[in-house]
C-alpha cells in the first residue's frame, strides 16, 4: 500500500528521538502539525508494520541525503514532500543537518545501507575479513550481495565463510563501527572519490573478448596474461565471454555435436527452458532424436524451473564449449563478407 506524504512524516518521526523530532515540528502550520498528530495516534496499533514501514521511510530520507553530491539541495524536495512546508532553502538545510544527525545516531547502518554498492564495497575493500563480513550482516541481503560481488573473488569467499561464523560484539561496538564508516562514505561524497570501482560493464568486456578471439592462442593467452596480473576478476570474465550461450548459434555442426554428446538431458531441459528459439533449434538439431525425447520427458517432469537454475545449466552447456575454444578445438561458422 502506498504511504501518503503526511503518514511518512509521521513514520520518519518515530524513527527520530523526541527532541529532535520536537524541534523539526516547530515553525510548520498548524493543520499540518495537526495532521501528523493524528496520524501518530494511530500508528501504536500497527505493531510490527509499523517498524518496518519506518524503516523504509528512513532509508527513503537516508537515499536522499547520499544523493547530495552536487551541493544541491535534494533533501528539500524529500521534506516538502512529506510535511507540505513552505520552508525556504536556509531552514531546510538546519533541518537537513539536525535529521541526518539523527538518524545516523539512531542507526548508522540506515545510512550505509542507502548508499550504492560500489562505494560501500570501496569504503570496505582495504578491511579484514571479519570486520567487512559484520557489516554486510547488518545491511539488507540485497545490498550485502550486491557489495559482496564487487569485492576480489578471494576476500569475498573469506568474508562469506567469516558470515557463517558469527561472534560476540556489543552494540556499542557495532555503533561504532557504523559512525566510522558513515564518515568515509560523506568524506567520499564531498570528495568525489575516483577511488570508488564501478564494474566495467558487460558489453565492453564482450567487445574485449571477441577482439582477443580473433587472435592466435599464444597472442591471445599472452594479452589476457596480462590483464590477469592487473585484475584477476576481469580475466576471468573476459574468459568467459569469448563464448556465451547465445554463441551457439555460430557454432559449426559437427563441434557442437560432439560437446552435446556428453550434456545430460536434465542439464539440457533446464538449459532450453525459454531459450531463444533460434537457439533451442540448433541444439535439438545437434542431439540425436532419442536424445529429444529424453529432453522431452525431462521437460513434462521438471516443472517451472527457478531462473538461477536456468542459467546454472546454460553454464554447464557452455563451459566445454569454451574450454574447446580456448584448445582451438572449437569452430565456428564463417560469417560471409
Amino acid at each position: 500500500m502506498r504511504i501518503k506524504g503526511i503518514q511518512k512524516a509521521a513514520l520518519l518521526l518515530t524513527s527520530l528521538d523526541t527532541a529532535t523530532a520536537r524541534e523539526l515540528l516547530k515553525g510548520q502550520p498548524q493543520e499540518i502539525i495537526h495532521k501528523i498528530a493524528m496520524e501518530l495516534s494511530q500508528l501504536d496499533a500497527r505493531g510490527k508494520e509499523n517498524t518496518d514501514q519506518a524503516l523504509q521511510v528512513a532509508r527513503e530520507f537516508c537515499g536522499q541525503i547520499q544523493q547530495a553530491q552536487t551541493g544541491t539541495l535534494h533533501i528539500k524536495s524529500f521534506v516538502n514532500s512529506l510535511l507540505h512546508g513552505t520552508a525556504g532553502k536556509e531552514k531546510a538545510a538546519e533541518m537537513q543537518a539536525r535529521m541526518q544527525q539523527a538518524v545516523r545516531e539512531k542507526d548508522p547502518f540506515l545510512v550505509i545501507a542507502s548508499a550504492p554498492p560500489a562505494r560501500i564495497a570501496a569504503i570496505l575493500e582495504n578491511e579484514p575479513p571479519q570486520a567487512i563480513s559484520l557489516v554486510l550482516s547488518a545491511l539488507p541481503p540485497k545490498v550485502s550481495t550486491d557489495v559482496l560481488s564487487r569485492l576480489d573473488n578471494e576476500k569475498s569467499q573469506r568474508v562469506i565463510w567469516r558470515m557463517t561464523q558469527p561472534g560476540e560484539v556489543s552494540p556499542k561496538t557495532m555503533r561504532r563501527i557504523g559512525e566510522i564508516l558513515c564518515k568515509r562514505l560523506f568524506d567520499m561524497n564531498r570528495e568525489e572519490s575516483p577511488a570508488v570501482k564501478e564494474i566495467v560493464p558487460r558489453d565492453i568486456l564482450r567487445k574485449v573478448a571477441l577482439v582477443l578471439s580473433g587472435l592466435d592462442k599464444d597472442k591471445r593467452d599472452s594479452m589476457l596474461k596480462e590483464i590477469e596480473t592487473r585484475n584477476k576478476e576481469t580475466a576471468k570474465t573476459v574468459k568467459a565471454l569469448m563464448v556465451t550461450w547465445e554463441d551457439i548459434i555460430k557454432i559449426e555442426d559437427r563441434s557442437l555435436q560432439q560437446i552435446l554428446r556428453n550434456i545430460e538431458s536434465t542439464v539440457l531441459a533446464k538449459a532450453l527452458h525459454s531459450a531463444d528459439a533460434s537457439i533451442a533449434a540448433k541444439i535439438r538439431s545437434n542431439i540425436s532424436e532419442r536424445a529429444s525425447e529424453m529432453v522431452d520427458e525431462e521437460v513434462a517432469l521438471m516443472g517451472e524451473p527457478r531462473k538461477k537454475d536456468v542459467l546454472a545449466a546454460r553454464e554447464e552447456v557452455v563451459k566445454p564449449l569454451r574450454d574447446a575454444n580456448e584448445a582451438e578445438e572449437l569452430l565456428f561458422i564463417e560469417e560471409e563478407g
